[in-house]
């Protein structure tokens, strides 16, 4: 069963967002709003085939719902990364930054850091050394892309405005699944009040207005698709850290990194394939991702 959770996370979070982003000239605020609706039915169905009772008090339903809608900050953010400076690129920034926040929150909340000896602490280090380097490769794999010296300069503000994007996702999805996990309910129960934060924070984004939020039948159902993907890898995440722990089961998720970039590179080639950018930006992904691990496996 862990095997199978594992793969399920893998694959769907390594596959959700590049099903989102194949359809051209969507608006980012729309993607979301219906992965959102995906994800809520997928959850939705996955709460009335299970045996539990949803609780409406503050820890098992409310809690869940704000992280929700920080997930769905998050969502906008990755999409506008993945937008600006590729898919590979970003998820190779964020990715890594999911694992740290997540063991930031893990020692604040829920004490992983007692009792830690000195030689976990030396490891703790290096791998965020591991981190910060695998970083700064995806990020010099911005300049390799360039053409030229006037082309760097000239898409210089907007590689750095998309490489916040996708630290500010790596923050916020990093920290989302934690008042989920903290109900200590079954992954079905605590999926479906996370859902509906998703949901109500994809339609907050909309109230401003100015997008189209009608789409044809075929981007319709591939957008709903994803947001399924996502709620599948989201219900694998829960079920698996309840059996494996909080470290080892979010740090199995991050191998979605790999499907990520691939996809990234060798589907909507950006950087393009056998490229200098594409090897950087492979190098980095492996050495921040070696780094994410190392942590993850000390909590």
């Amino acid at each position: 069963m862990i095997a199978l959770l594992s793969i399920a996370i893998v694959v769907c979070w390594g596959a959700w967002i590049p099903t989102a982003q194949v359809r051209r000239g969507i608006p980012q605020r729309t993607r979301t709003l219906y992965a959102a609706a995906g994800n809520l039915v997928l959850a939705a169905g996955a709460f009335l085939a299970g045996s539990g009772h949803l609780t409406l008090g503050w820890r098992a339903f409310w809690l869940p719902i704000a992280g929700g809608v920080v997930w769905t900050a998050g969502s906008i953010f990755a999409f506008r990364a993945s937008q600006i400076i590729g898919l590979a690129r970003a998820a190779g920034s964020w990715t890594p930054l999911n694992i740290v926040m997540a063991f930031v929150w893990g020692a604040a909340l829920f004490g992983e850091l007692s009792g830690l000896r000195a030689g976990r602490w030396t490891a703790l280090g290096a791998g965020v050394v591991l981190v910060a380097a695998g970083l700064t490769v995806v990020v010099r794999s911005q300049e390799a892309g360039a053409p030229g010296a006037s082309a760097a300069r000239a898409g210089g503000a907007g590689n750095c405005r998309g490489l916040l994007y996708a630290v500010a996702a790596g923050l916020l999805w990093g920290s989302y699944f934690v008042p989920a996990q903290w109900a200590k309910v079954p992954a079905e129960v605590g999926n479906l009040p996370l859902a509906f934060g998703i949901f109500a924070g994809a339609l907050a984004l909309m109230a401003p207005g100015g997008v189209e939020l009608r789409l044809s039948a075929g981007a319709t159902a591939v957008q709903l698709a994803a947001g399924v993907l996502f709620g599948t890898g989201n219900l694998a995440l829960l079920a698996l850290v309840a059996r494996v722990g909080t470290g080892t089961g979010f740090t199995i998720a991050q191998l979605s990194l790999v499907v990520n970039a691939a996809i990234g590179i060798w589907v909507f080639k950006v950087p393009p394939p056998g490229s200098r950018a594409a090897r950087l930006v492979l190098t980095g992904v492996v050495i921040a991702g070696a780094g994410g691990c190392l942590i993850g496996a000390l909590r």
